[in-house]
């Protein structure tokens, strides 16, 4: 790259642009030639002195190289110069462990810098919003453990634990049987529970009792225990029970036996299941699931 006092169409290369398009492309894969253009001669051109020389960049000149930019770099291997080292932006990006880039950083000036460390901020930019994405989902829902009985409370799962990656297919030392599990579990993993609450006699409605879950084959199922009677008026974490017990009395409807058989609700979940321990329902407490005919 020449100084800024020389600056011309021998500032930049094809082969700079051709850094330049895949960079975008890994970081905008629908943006057109049209827009692209405009993000290296503008934007880029705009990001620091030493770059300036990109406004000179023709659409025409973009054109050229768009094809080739496009193309799979291992395509071009066997046609490649042997003694031409490798774009670091012909594959996709490292993520610093660092952190996330300053857009533009400038490292050497050139203009294969310039397009790595695009592609490298818009890659971590990426990554934070799926993390975010993810810590959303997870907050909409409660954890509690498989198999519990009635007259015991379980511990409550640990956040880490929880995954809800597609593990329907693995095979753990705890893996709930899949010959009838997976009926109702929808493209995204989730499946519907019902969660059923006892009715209490008169005057002893107040009284936290456990409920049961358990899903359309009864292959899941759980008791959910009220929060300790150890825990103060402040302490609000109850492990979600009483989140789950308010929407079925203001939702749920009654079982087969009516009113005398407690109300029960729907509810979307997902199962983690675990190596070692005891597998992990996450029931999601920002809606109910529709009502089911079980």
């Amino acid at each position: 790259m020449k100084a800024n006092d020389d600056i011309g169409v021998d500032a930049y290369t094809p082969d700079d642009l051709i850094d330049l398009v895949r960079a975008i492309k890994f970081a905008h894969p629908d943006m057109s030639l049209k827009n692209v253009h405009n993000e290296i001669s503008c934007a880029m051109a705009n990001s620091a002195d030493s770059y300036s020389f990109l406004k000179d960049v023709k659409l025409d000149e973009v054109k050229k190289v768009w094809k080739k930019a496009l193309r799979s770099p291992s395509s071009q291997s066997n046609n490649a110069n042997k003694s031409t080292p490798k774009s670091s932006a012909d594959d996709q990006p490292t993520i610093p462990a660092d952190g996330i880039m300053k857009f533009y950083t400038v490292g050497d000036g050139s203009v294969k810098t310039l397009a790595e460390n695009y592609s490298k901020q818009h890659a971590q930019a990426a990554i934070a919003a799926i993390q975010l994405e993810t810590k959303e989902e997870l907050a909409k829902y409660t954890h509690f453990f498989l198999d519990v009985p009635a007259d015991l409370s379980g511990q409550r799962p640990h956040q880490a634990l929880i995954s809800f990656n597609d593990n329907s297919g693995k095979k753990t030392k705890n893996s709930v049987s899949n010959k009838k599990a997976s009926t109702d579990r929808n493209s995204g993993g989730r499946m519907i529970f019902k969660i059923q609450a006892a009715q209490l006699p008169p005057e002893m409605e107040d009284v936290l009792t456990p409920m049961l879950l358990y899903d359309k084959e009864r292959t899941s199922k759980t008791f959910l225990h009220p929060p300790s009677p150890e825990k103060t008026e402040d302490d609000d974490d109850d492990g979600g029970y009483m989140k789950i017990k308010q929407m079925i009395a203001e939702s749920g409807t009654g079982g087969k036996l009516g009113a005398i058989g407690g109300q029960k609700a729907y509810f979307f979940g997902r199962i983690t299941e675990t190596a070692d321990g005891p597998n992990i329902v996450s029931i999601d407490t920002s809606e109910l699931a529709p009502s089911q005919a079980w």
